[in-house]
């Protein structure tokens, strides 16, 4: 039996899920209405040490991939060293894309629609990203890894607490907290939650064999 079984299809699903992802973390960035949870603690390491938004994205999952190998390095597949190496130039070319492509001076009601396409991007794109069973991304992983341990408590509420965390390190850092945020910490988790059957059927589209997560 393989190690990685159908590892190019999981691959490629979880590229999907880190690509959709991103672009709605960045879309809450460059809508200046406060970034997401992780993007709060990325903005805030990186204005401490003086690193691009993609660089410091890349140190905070190498701290996340070690967290994951002390707790369970079970769950460190090829992806999850994969998304180390391709989330830095995503973050990096997304905050390029939507500061010249979103207009500065936006209606009100604008601004909240794109909040909430921001909220149901990043849902889809973390369920895409943790169903592909490659390795998700390290910080999309701790949360998973905390629910899987204590069964009693659901994916949901183990995505806020963890969220929570981030954004309460990352403001002390210096990260922008805005409305935005409370409404992705609102929404992350039940979001999640919701889109798993999106990502289930994307996994069956590209061959891969399904399984009972909700």
């Amino acid at each position: 039996m393989k190690r990685f079984p159908h590892l190019p299809q999981r691959l490629f699903v979880l590229l999907i899920g880190v690509a959709v992802t991103e672009f709605g973390s960045q879309l809450f960035v460059a809508l200046n209405v406060g970034a997401d949870p992780f993007m709060i603690l990325v903005q805030g390491i990186s204005r401490q040490i003086g690193l691009s938004y993609g660089q410091a994205s890349t140190v905070l999952m190498l701290f996340c991939l070690l967290g994951i190998f002390l707790l369970d390095r079970r769950y460190i597949y090829p992806g999850t060293l994969f998304c180390i190496f391709c989330l830095g130039p995503l973050v990096d070319f997304y905050a390029f894309l939507f500061g010249r492509v979103l207009p500065q001076n936006r209606s009100l009601p604008l601004t909240i629609l794109l909040i909430a396409l921001g909220c149901i991007i990043v849902s889809i794109g973390i369920g895409i990203s943790v169903r592909s069973e490659a390795g998700a991304c390290a910080n999309d992983l701790v949360p998973v890894i905390v629910h899987d341990h204590l069964p009693f408590l659901q994916l949901r509420w183990t995505r806020m607490i963890w969220d929570f965390g981030c954004v309460l390190v990352g403001f002390v850092l210096g990260g922008k907290l805005g409305i935005g945020t409370v409404i992705a910490l609102t929404l992350y988790g039940p979001g999640l939650q919701f889109f798993l059957p999106v990502a289930n059927r994307l996994a069956h589209i590209v061959g891969l064999p399904q399984n009972n997560m909700e």
